[in-house]
């Protein structure tokens, strides 16, 4: 017997979401590692010393 077509919509945009879901939680890690974003240890400045920008912006001295 076939399903109603109400069941078989609301599994087609379930199944959807899930795997919208699960390649969007991939690409984001994905993308994580690949970027590495990781601070060059001899370049560091800590926050307190860091300026935002010129006077004319706003600095911090």
């Amino acid at each position: 017997m076939p399903q109603p077509a109400e069941n078989r919509t609301m599994s087609s945009i379930l199944a959807s979401a899930v795997i919208g879901v699960v390649l969007g939680l991939v690409g984001v890690l994905g993308l994580a590692g690949f970027s590495g974003q990781t601070v060059p240890t001899g370049q560091a400045v800590p926050a307190d010393d860091a300026v935002l920008g010129g006077p004319e912006y706003g600095s911090r001295q």
